[in-house]
């Protein structure tokens, strides 16, 4: 019931940063005429819709920030993409963890559907028993001005027998807060080159 207050439609926005309309279509993208906000539904692990996630459809400012959820959800609580990407999960050894919401939908775009959202850079004990759950080898992919420290803490946070891997930029392709999944060539570069073991399974 929701959903059907807002118009089931993609957008122009998300295709040109690497989204493409059938992804939209897949993952529900909508739009709020109330709010001017592109609508990004989310759900639990099993599929119910606990909250939607708004972003602002033209130039954020001091009065509308960027993202904002129209309606609110524990996001510590959840990892995006997990419901919508569950079967793909299932049947690979690895799970890429990415910041945004929207980064999951581009490597879905890319064909890579193995792929979850923290919803930021930060991850909660919540989010870190999900992930281990999935029985797949962490690998995560978090913007490029996420540094390598932040990311042993993360790492430290996963029980031990557990490796987590993490894509570095160091060969430095990434703009600053570009996130690996922003364009596909460098994507498939840094996944080449650039995966380092940054917790072992002792």
């Amino acid at each position: 019931k929701i959903l059907s207050y807002y118009l089931p439609y993609g957008n122009k926005m998300f295709e040109n940063d690497g989204i493409s309309l059938d992804i939209q279509q897949e993952f529900q993208i909508g739009y709020d005429p109330q709010t001017n906000r592109i609508t990004i539904p989310v759900r639990t692990p099993l599929g119910d819709l606990c909250g939607v996630k708004g972003r602002l459809f033209g130039e954020p400012d001091e009065y509308n920030p960027k993202y904002l959820y129209i309606e609110p959800t524990v996001k510590a609580k959840l990892l995006y993409g997990l419901y919508e990407n569950k079967d793909y999960i299932k049947s690979s050894n690895f799970i890429y963890v990415v910041e945004s919401e929207k980064a999951v939908q581009q490597l879905a775009t890319m064909g890579i559907r193995n792929a979850v959202s923290t919803g930021g850079k930060t991850i909660s004990r919540t989010q870190v028993e999900l992930v281990t759950r999935t029985g797949c080898t962490p690998i995560f992919a978090y913007d490029q001005d996420v540094q390598e420290d932040e990311l042993q803490e993360i790492a430290s946070m996963f029980m031990s027998g557990i490796t987590v891997y993490a894509i570095i930029d160091k060969d430095n392709i990434l703009s600053e807060k570009e996130s690996p999944s922003d364009n596909s060539e460098k994507w498939f570069y840094l996944v080449k080159n650039n995966i380092y073991k940054i917790k072992g399974g002792e």
